[in-house]
């Protein structure tokens, strides 16, 4: 009797007092959630909505398509290595007040932009958006985590990948119409007026939902310049070898010198008492197998939204319209399967998702080398999409369990790893994929349908050995708290 007794009492209370044992009640949840995603949304949109404006902004500012790239590439490395850097501020700061600060750098930098009279000035705006886009990022993924039960982190997961998922690959579409109509400078008023709007929201509305332990965190200042230097010169390295087609002295020494930094770096982190990325936490086996899943997820989906498109137009001789729109329903997929395929995590597992998401990508992945210039255009948007359903099944359930397997002290440190190493080497990756596309096509373009075939199988091995080591290395079974 008393147990049914105190059964009733738990079921008379509801969700809110339940979730309040470990987590937020529901309604204060969704309010935190629901202003913290429509800020980062808003910030993680801006990295991808510069590509329809590259033509007009190149004859205006009269740069060459290499520095006009700069404006996306570059926004996307520094939203990495400023990721890295907000473990430290997640312990230091409490989350409205980082948050805010984050809205506010990314307001000033559209700001920025949209009096910028020179080329140079644009990208330091650029810059400047990415670095309160690095940390409203990762923070979002901290918050989601520390507001939901830890049996519930596939579906906090599922919901922050609405934004990282679809968010990048709607942007030249979204920025299309903007510039159509408004000119280009019309993309950062709209971002700026957003984030205004989500700031205001921001200031009554949100309370710290984090719990610290009240140590003293310090910055390690020589370990980020090192981890900053260190991928910035393996990037110019990768730039330069895509640019040449071929390994000069240059490139070689860039890289040769970012791999050194990166060495010492990591050598650093092991002996310091607060190190800037806890890379200890790689020593959880189930941490670190889950996070390279999450990697080859990233770079299977960076690297299709920007080859697809090139196919599209270079080779199937189509619209940048066409290009943009090719993308469009995978992207929007992507953003209706991560909430699905977070639940599943928390039902089922990791292993059923990794079985069904590697199988499904890597078909996806062979049929996209076997197009060329006759594949019908609804054929290429089918097979994005078929991707799409395999990215959605790896990236955020992958991210949610990898979170799972670690200590509730160590959440910043992992979010803060898988979305700095999530930014960057997804980056890199694509940078070496289409170097393979160039080296492999026989045209100027760099691309043909037997390069972009090519550069397609070499992913498509990737996933096979991600898919291998995914249910060779993890455990049976459901997340399980770590001691």
């Amino acid at each position: 009797m008393g147990q049914q007794t105190d059964r009733a009492k738990h079921q008379a209370v509801g969700d809110d007092a339940l979730a309040a044992h470990d987590g937020l009640p529901r309604r204060q949840r969704t309010v935190v959630l629901s202003i913290m995603m429509a800020g980062t949304t808003a910030a993680c949109i801006s990295q991808s909505m510069m590509i329809a404006a590259l033509p007009t902004i190149m004859h205006e500012f009269a740069v060459n398509a290499a520095l006009g790239q700069l404006l996306t590439t570059s926004y996307i490395f520094m939203l990495g290595l400023i990721s890295a850097m907000t473990a430290y501020l997640v312990n230091r700061v409490d989350a409205k007040k980082l948050f805010v600060a984050a809205m506010l750098c990314f307001v000033a930098g559209c700001a920025a932009a949209l009096f910028a009279p020179n080329y140079p000035l644009l990208l330091a705006s650029r810059l400047l958006q990415a670095g309160g886009a690095g940390i409203a990022l990762p923070l979002i993924q901290v918050v989601a985590l520390s507001v939901y039960p830890r049996n519930e982190y596939g579906r906090a997961m599922g919901l922050v990948g609405l934004i990282i998922g679809f968010a990048p690959a709607i942007g030249p579409t979204v920025s299309g119409f903007l510039i159509d109509f408004w000119g280009w400078r019309s993309v950062f008023i709209v971002l700026g007026a957003v984030t205004i709007v989500v700031i205001a929201l921001a200031l009554p509305l949100l309370t710290d939902v984090m719990k610290r332990e009240g140590k003293r965190e310090r910055f390690d200042v020589p370990s980020g310049l090192l981890y900053a230097l260190g991928f910035c010169a393996i990037m110019a390295g990768t730039t330069f070898m895509e640019a040449d087609g071929s390994l000069s002295a240059l490139p070689v020494l860039a890289l040769v010198s970012g791999v050194a930094a990166l060495a010492v770096f990591a050598r650093r982190q092991a002996r310091i008492d607060q190190p800037l990325l806890k890379l200890a936490c790689f020593r959880n086996r189930t941490f670190a197998v889950a996070t390279g899943l999450v990697m080859i997820a990233q770079i299977a989906f960076m690297a299709g939204s920007i080859m697809v498109p090139l196919f599209v137009q270079d080779v199937q001789g189509l619209s940048a319209t066409s290009s943009g729109l090719a993308i469009l329903p995978g992207a929007l997929l992507l953003g209706v399967l991560n909430p699905v395929t977070g639940r599943l995590l928390d039902r089922c597992g990791p292993r059923p998702l990794i079985v069904v998401g590697s199988a499904v990508l890597a078909v996806g992945t062979l049929a996209f080398a076997a197009c060329d210039a006759s594949t019908p255009e609804w054929a290429v948007t089918a097979l994005f999409g078929v991707r799409t359903v395999g990215v959605a099944c790896l990236m955020m359930p992958m991210t949610a369990y990898a979170c799972a397997a670690l200590p509730a002290e160590d959440l910043a440190q992992g979010t803060a790893i898988i979305t700095s190493f999530r930014q960057i080497f997804g980056a890199l990756a694509s940078s070496v994929l289409i170097a393979i596309m160039a080296q492999a096509s026989s045209n100027d373009l760099g691309i043909d349908a037997f390069g972009f075939g090519v550069s397609f199988e070499v992913q498509a091995a990737v996933i096979v050995a991600g898919f291998v080591a995914g249910m060779l290395l993890l455990p049976r079974g459901k997340a399980r708290k770590a001691a």
